[in-house]
């Protein structure tokens, strides 16, 4: 059977592209011709090094009638990539929850959608489960190894579960990655960010439909985040104003540090955000989180 595994249209961090290309390779271990697509740019999470582990991925597909899809990283069915014919979806992986009862008729127990820190631990939990662990290839066990340190800001991320300590270290032996691993990852991601960043800030801003309308949150991850609005605070802006119809925020994730800083000069998203999640802008356009959080927990409050 032809199965694609692919996510939303927009744009792919290293989650999206680990989880595509892990769960394809997967069903075609059991004799599937699994084929990974990946629409969009990709994100500053989803690195060079990372990215040029495999060419076993399509950025563009044209359906012919016959294949049936797997979402993964998304259950959202407003942001699933446009080409995908939703009435042939036979599974759906995503680690944020809100979407449960739109796939329950359709899917059953085949929506996967459970709040654990990255989708790349389901993933890698599927691989286990259907006994194909020892055959995962090292490529895509460094990937699922990416998108879990990332999505769980190198286990710091209040969403970590014990699953994703778990599905990191035994990934990490099959990858045989080295120590300073998770060091040489966010160096790289820092690097990409700062020489790419309007680019980058535009490709990892989300719009999504939440109680107030659409609502839009760009986000930001690194290991130091202490100077970003100081040395790029106009080029914020610039790509935020493309959203300034809407409420909007920025969260800059300070992943060394232990929390973020939202920024916005949009007042309605200031007023939402100091509503729903009690943080006080204090009259100015930034506020700071007592802890970090990322962007799927803020999504999961207000819609």
């Amino acid at each position: 059977m032809k199965i694609v595994v692919t996510a939303g249209s927009k744009s792919a961090d290293i989650d999206v592209f680990a989880c595509a290309v892990a769960y394809a390779e997967l069903l075609r271990l059991e004799g599937h011709e699994g084929i990974a697509v990946v629409e969009g740019s990709f994100t500053s999470s989803a690195t060079p090094s990372l990215v040029a582990l495999t060419s076993a991925y399509e950025t563009g597909y044209s359906p012919d009638g016959s294949e049936e899809f797997v979402l993964v990283d998304i259950s959202d069915p407003e942001h699933v990539a446009k080409f995908v014919d939703q009435k042939r979806i036979r599974e759906v992986y995503d680690h944020r929850p809100g979407y449960e009862a739109h796939w329950e008729e359709s899917l059953g127990s085949d929506a996967r959608i459970e709040l654990v820190g990255a989708c790349g631990t389901l993933i890698w939990e599927e691989f286990k489960k259907r006994g194909k662990a020892d055959q995962i290839s090292t490529s895509s066990a460094e990937l699922l190894v990416g998108s879990i340190v990332s999505n769980t800001l190198a286990f710091n991320s209040p969403q970590t579960t014990d699953r994703d300590r778990d599905a990191f270290s035994e990934l990490k032996k099959m990858a045989k990655l080295p120590e300073d691993w998770i060091a040489s990852y966010f160096t790289e991601q820092e690097k990409e960010l700062l020489e790419h960043f309007k680019e980058y800030v535009f490709a990892d801003t989300k719009v999504f439909s939440s109680k107030w309308g659409k609502f839009a949150i760009g986000q930001i991850e690194m290991w130091n985040a202490s100077t970003i609005l100081d040395t790029h605070k106009s080029e914020i802006d610039a790509v935020m104003s493309e959203f300034r119809e809407i409420p909007w925020i920025v969260n800059i994730v300070n992943i060394s540090k232990g929390f973020n800083y939202v920024y916005s000069k949009s007042e309605k998203g200031r007023a939402i955000i100091e509503e729903q999640i009690g943080l006080d802008f204090k009259g100015s356009d930034m506020a700071q989180t007592p802890e970090l959080l990322m962007r799927k927990y803020l999504m999961k409050t207000l819609i």
